[in-house]
């Protein structure tokens, strides 16, 4: 297993959350299959409490998909606002 990222948000100075996000490979099954790779999402507080959840190679193929979309929509937004406050500062 591998980890690809780890994020860790601080609240006053302490751990108050983190993402982890590790992936294992396929592997092969008896010579004669592919066991299918994944990825575990792993969220935890400061305290040590987590939750994981296991998702497939399809599973987190659909989730980066919508997390892209999502993102798209937040830049378009997002540049939608800085030309609304642009066209205002040049009106007044």
């Amino acid at each position: 297993m591998v980890k690809i990222s780890e994020i860790v948000h601080f609240f006053e100075q302490k751990i108050s959350s983190i993402l982890t996000v590790d992936d294992y490979l396929p592997t092969k099954k008896k010579d004669r299959f592919v066991k299918e790779g994944g990825f575990f999402l792993r969220v935890a507080d400061g305290e040590g409490n987590a939750q994981t959840i296991k998702l497939s190679d399809t599973e987190m193929t659909s989730l980066i998909a919508d997390i892209a979309m999502a993102l798209e929509h937040h830049r378009q937004a997002k540049m939608d606002l800085y030309a609304e406050i642009e066209s205002r500062r040049r009106e007044s």
